[in-house]
């Protein structure tokens, strides 16, 4: 039996979750865009993936909550619909397609074909652009980020013959949404004076790269079993590592290695770009780089208590349950292409 305390974290990178009221006013939003319909099932699925923002993002406030659930719930149902394979290829790259003129544009890739989900972007966007005032270029930073992720979900999820942890890694560096995560982060404090630029500095990309791949490794073994139960499980490490390596335990250890290996680095990057940041911005780099410590042990926070997690058969004993009310993720996003 094997265990997610494994995964050693620092003690400033972790703090008790926020408010969950932001999670309440977010769900009468998917409701009220027919994203979901309004019971049991779809509450559960809902607070149990969103509750996410609340240890993400745990030191916010309710506004800043509320953009960042927004966020989150574009990614997780744009994420699972996509993965569910309720739709083609063809009309998977519509829909990306579509997202991305919202999000470039602020408006409908076509007036006359409108979906639930392309109406919950646009507000989406624009009560974060409103959210963010004259800081533009934190929200063209924060957009750029998106549009990179959201662009990504498709090849990731067909890369079914992935067989090595390099080519895994590169994918991971954008799919994994660390760098959207920690531009939210940023957009969050538009009064921040960081220098936008940070973000084209070799060392903050390298801190902000191992960020993603951090998070990679715990959600790979945080989500082995659903990705088993539900037949997704070819591009996750734990899964081809072991024809290389010969045992689960065996890419058990690789990835706990390479994730001690990055969180060293993350450290140590962290501790140069805070003596090399002018006096003026050092304060506010403070904030965002540990912005980014949160996100990480955050999500493992998250990752030990996430309903949509837990399995029977899950290696690790954290998420072993036959809880009743867990139901596969596929029954509850098929409403989002409506254009009730």
């Amino acid at each position: 039996m094997y265990s997610l305390h494994d995964f050693k974290y620092p003690e400033d990178w972790i703090e008790p979750p926020a408010n969950d009221k932001c999670l309440y006013t977010c769900y009468k939003e998917v409701v009220d865009f027919k994203l979901f319909e309004e019971n049991k099932k779809t509450f559960e699925y809902y607070y149990g993936t969103i509750s996410s923002t609340i240890f993400l993002y745990p030191l916010c406030n309710y506004e800043q909550l509320l953009v960042a659930s927004r966020y989150l719930t574009v990614c997780f149902v744009v994420d699972d619909f996509l993965e569910s394979k309720l739709t083609n290829p063809d009309d998977s790259r519509e829909l990306i397609k579509k997202l991305e003129n919202i999000f470039i544009d602020g408006n409908f890739y076509d007036p006359n074909n409108i979906s639930n989900i392309e109406k919950y972007v646009l507000y989406f966007r624009e009560t974060t652009k409103q959210f963010v005032g004259e800081k533009i270029e934190f929200f063209n930073q924060f957009l750029k980020f998106i549009i990179d992720w959201i662009n990504s979900i498709n090849p990731f999820n067909r890369a079914d013959n992935l067989n090595n942890y390099d080519s895994y890694n590169f994918f991971k560096r954008t799919n994994s949404g660390t760098y959207v995560s920690l531009s939210v982060a940023m957009l969050l404090y538009p009064n921040s004076k960081v220098d936008p630029k940070i973000w084209i500095n070799p060392r903050f990309d390298r801190f902000t790269t191992n960020g993603g791949y951090q998070m990679a490794t715990m959600n790979d073994c945080a989500s082995y079993a659903k990705e088993i139960r539900n037949n997704n499980h070819l591009t996750n490490p734990l899964h081809f590592l072991q024809k290389q390596v010969g045992s689960f335990d065996n890419a058990y250890k690789v990835i706990l290695k390479f994730n001690n290996e990055i969180m060293n680095q993350i450290c140590e990057d962290e501790r140069i770009l805070l003596l090399e940041c002018p006096i003026d911005q050092r304060d506010d780099l403070k904030v965002l780089t540990r912005s980014m410590k949160l996100i990480l042990g955050g999500n493992y926070l998250w990752s030990l208590q996430c309903s949509r997690y837990v399995d029977i058969n899950s290696p690790f004993i954290e998420q072993r349950s036959n809880d009743p009310n867990v139901i596969g993720y596929e029954k509850i996003v098929d409403k989002i292409l409506s254009k009730e």
